[in-house]
């Protein structure tokens, strides 16, 4: 079992364990060892970070541990987690890495690393940086003209930006028409967004862009849809657009207030190309299985986290994968959730269409309800008394819907999802589990 990655890189409260810069260098060296030691090409590493405040101490840290061992880092600067990976990729480098927390608190953040093929590294991978990290004491470090440099390039971010107006080509008298409402959560994207939809021809209402390092994610993005609801409505919009702190999440909002979230989107990207397969994980809801089903599409089911989609996607014929919560992969593009070419590549399908956001409905989902239960410890639900709990509410739900109860792999939580046909059912059942789970927690 993985002592430090969760189901997207490292993440915890900035400035305690794990997210230290103790464990900075450690895992910078553990890095090297795996990754960049064996061959004596000089090696460049990728280092982008969102707005939180703390990103200059992971940043710095990173960056002086390599530079201690021979390797050159380039900062990139405030910039999303996609552009990060697909930057590694196209521009040669030997590792990529994302100081991010992506939807949580200023307060949290994380390290994310992409492989040189701007790759999610394997729970494999993770695991052998783990053992790297708590049991080899080697010692890396170079002397004289050996020590690598600290490139600073704060514009690289503009080949990821430029990219979008070269693959999208809008039709600006019919773009010039609508108006539309863009929240980039205080986040990567808060000035890369509003350029591009500008620069192709709406009319922008630019929300939460101003980043101050401890606003982001704060009531706004992906995990507050309500309020992109709220200012389409107020500003008689024809859809909103929302991302998450480090731009690899997107929901849309369409002209009567009511949001899409990440199957709705998918079900939209569907309908161009000939998918004989889609990509999701146990979070799927029914409705879009049954959807799916209906056009003869199979559905393809991963633990949860994008990069699962991402290793299923890499090593099979399928092309498009997503999570409910907004990240989807268009392999053809890259193989990592970008929420501001997923959204734009929606946005192109429904002008294609003729038709509004709402008419692009395109399934019922099923009633789902979820909740969250704060822990110290998240191994809680390993505890016996629990774990006949939750099997008692599974057999309950077993001909008409689902459980899933699951340790985020984010944040001090365990996620209770019930998705059914009865909602005092569901919310009895949740309420059931999170009682025995308090209970538990205070022996």
């Amino acid at each position: 079992m993985k002592k430090l990655f969760g189901t997207d890189g490292i993440r915890g409260v900035a400035n305690t364990y794990p997210l230290t810069i103790d464990m900075c260098q450690k895992l910078a060296r553990a890095v090297y060892k795996k990754f960049l030691s064996h061959d004596l090409k000089r090696k460049i590493v990728f280092i982008g970070k969102d707005t939180r405040i703390s990103g200059d101490i992971f940043e710095h840290a990173l960056a002086a541990e390599f530079c201690a061992m021979g390797v050159d880092t380039k900062l990139l600067g405030i910039i999303p987690t996609p552009a990060v990976s697909i930057l590694t990729r196209k521009l040669g480098a030997d590792l990529g890495i994302m100081i991010s927390a992506s939807h949580n608190p200023y307060n949290d953040n994380g390290i994310k690393l992409f492989n040189s093929l701007g790759l999610k590294l394997s729970d494999e991978e993770e695991i052998e940086l783990e053992d790297f990290i708590f049991n080899n004491n080697e010692n890396y470090n170079v002397l004289n003209d050996k020590f690598g440099r600290v490139l600073h390039d704060h514009t690289t971010y503009k080949i990821y930006q430029d990219e979008f107006e070269r693959v999208f080509s809008f039709d600006k008298e019919i773009t010039n028409k609508l108006n539309i409402v863009i929240d980039s959560s205080n986040g990567a994207l808060s000035k890369i967004a509003p350029h591009v939809f500008r620069n192709l021809g709406f009319n922008v209402v630019s929300l939460f862009d101003n980043p101050n390092g401890i606003n982001i994610n704060d009531n706004c993005g992906v995990t507050h849809p309500e309020v992109l609801s709220r200012a389409v409505i107020n500003n008689d919009a024809d859809f909103g657009i929302a991302f998450d702190g480090d731009g690899d999440r997107v929901l849309i909002c369409d002209e009567k207030g009511q949001c899409l979230n990440g199957e709705d989107i998918l079900a939209i990207l569907s309908l161009e190309g000939n998918h004989k397969e889609i990509v999701s994980t146990i979070m799927a809801n029914f409705g879009f299985e049954k959807y799916l089903e209906r056009r003869k599409i199979k559905l393809t089911k991963t633990n949860v986290g994008d990069r699962y989609i991402s290793e299923y996607l890499r090593y099979n014929s399928a092309d498009l994968g997503g999570e409910p919560s907004g990240h989807i992969i268009i392999k053809s593009h890259a193989l990592t959730g970008d929420g501001l070419f997923s959204g734009l590549k929606a946005i192109e399908m429904m002008l294609r269409s003729g038709k509004n956001f709402s008419e692009l409905r395109l399934f019922d989902p099923s009633l789902s309800i979820n909740k969250n239960i704060r822990v110290k410890d998240k191994s809680i639900i390993e505890n016996e008394k629990i774990k006949s709990v939750i099997e008692n509410c599974k057999k309950e739900l077993e001909n008409n819907g689902k459980l899933i109860v699951r340790p985020s792999g984010t944040e001090p939580l365990i996620r209770l999802t019930a998705e059914g046909e009865d909602l005092d059912q569901l919310n009895r059942i949740l309420e059931k589990i999170s009682a025995a789970i308090k209970e538990e927690a205070e022996i």
